[in-house]
């Protein structure tokens, strides 16, 4: 007979249940073979994230297809256009003067039915980090045959036989509604603040902390970006090319890098060459001046001009940041010679000790361009954001450094 367990609203923010694990879960479980999505907002993250297990649950000849929504800009182009490549069908609903808000995940096959019927959008905060609260419905079948019925309403309804909000999605219907600005990219959502999860996480970084100990959504599979090691092996200039079995990653994709740090005596703190070819736009790379040498003779570097504006948060043990460094200016150089991107901010080098995390995301402050965040090792979401670096630095003595996006 059925059963139902509930992703309580904390389980998402303290990682202890979170619906993409669960779903997961389901595309590489055997007893289904048909996966039906309906959702309000969409965005690239979770597919990101799903590809593999999407692509292999394809593969085995399973069926894929969604229903989503385009209301208040919570859907983006490189979400639709993931969708389109990975799905059977795509289903777009949308009618003037109301919102499409249901969430829904239907996995079904002969004998079972898993639903998850809740608030979770197909988003990074929704699937991973928001406080969401989602039921797990499991039927039985035949002897759950009648709730399944009602179930399978859900989506059936929304079909364009039906219902005349709902069209099947197309190249050319994508571009028609990118060029009627209903639907944009990332980038643009994230600046403009639409959607679900476009007011970005990095407001009120100055803040104190409540105590929660808010887990980091997963990291980017490593081969989205392409792969340290090959982005070193290009030219300093040229981004790596994505490999062939990974989506051309967009700037909007990615919300931001985790990376962990040695703070120099003399304020010097040495980013990664190889996480910046990955993603070149994120760092404004290749960097457009150059410095000017303190002595005549000595060589100049390419440096980021002007100084990028940023705000540094740092935190420990307690609640309350150790450090707050509002509109910060960031000297950014290359030390082309030594192939090192060096940022200098002497003020962190007695309270950041080596290995802490920097957490590094563009800002949608006017005139600042990236909220940096600071976790030391005694923080309580240390560990969480060194989860987030699965990708490791060359070098760096004995325990090398570590990295990842998000």
């Amino acid at each position: 007979m059925s059963s139902f367990s509930l992703i309580t609203p904390l389980d998402q923010p303290l990682g202890n249940r979170r619906l993409l694990s669960d779903l997961k879960a389901c595309l590489a479980n055997s007893e289904f073979d048909n996966l039906r999505l309906i959702v309000a907002y969409a965005k690239s993250g979770p597919l990101i994230r799903l590809r593999e297990d999407l692509l292999s649950w394809r593969r085995s000849g399973k069926a894929l297809a969604a229903v989503i929504g385009l209301d208040q800009q919570g859907t983006s182009k490189e979400a639709l256009e993931l969708a389109l490549s990975m799905f059977d069908s795509v289903y777009v609903t949308r009618e003037y003067g109301i919102t499409f808000h249901p969430k829904i995940y239907l996995f079904s096959g002969t004998s079972r039915v898993d639903a998850f019927i809740g608030s979770n959008n197909l988003t990074v905060g929704g699937t991973e980090k928001n406080f969401e609260s989602a039921v797990h419905l499991q039927l039985l079948l035949p002897a759950d045959y009648a709730s399944l019925v009602a179930v399978n309403k859900a989506w059936d309804e929304l079909m364009p036989s039906v219902c005349p909000a709902t069209k099947l999605l197309t190249p050319a219907i994508l571009a028609d509604l990118i060029a009627a600005g209903i639907v944009a990219d990332e980038a643009t959502l994230r600046s403009h603040g639409g959607g679900s999860d476009a007011a970005r996480v990095g407001r009120g970084h100055s803040g104190p902390r409540s105590g929660l100990n808010v887990r980091p959504e997963s990291p980017l599979p490593r081969n989205v970006l392409g792969s340290a090691k090959a982005a070193k092996a290009s030219s300093a200039i040229a981004p790596a090319p994505a490999p062939a079995s990974a989506p051309a990653a967009q700037p909007g994709m990615v919300r931001g890098l985790a990376i962990q740090i040695k703070p120099h005596h003399n304020g010097e703190i040495f980013l990664s060459v190889g996480a910046a070819l990955q993603n070149p736009a994120f760092f404004y790379w290749p960097f457009n001046g150059s410095t000017v040498p303190k002595k005549a003779g000595n060589p100049s570097y390419p440096q980021l001009t002007p100084d990028p504006v940023v705000n540094i948060v740092v935190y420990g043990s307690a609640a309350n940041p150790v450090l707050i460094l509002p509109k910060y200016g960031l000297n950014t150089v290359y030390y082309s010679t030594k192939s090192e991107i060096r940022v200098t901010a002497s003020p962190l080098v007695t309270v950041v000790p080596e290995y802490s995390v920097m957490i590094i995301e563009p800002s949608d402050e006017a005139g600042t361009t990236w909220e940096i965040t600071v976790h030391r090792p005694d923080s309580p979401e240390y560990a969480s954001w060194l989860g987030v670096c699965n990708q490791s630095m060359p070098g760096g003595g004995a325990q090398p450094r570590r990295y990842g996006w998000f």
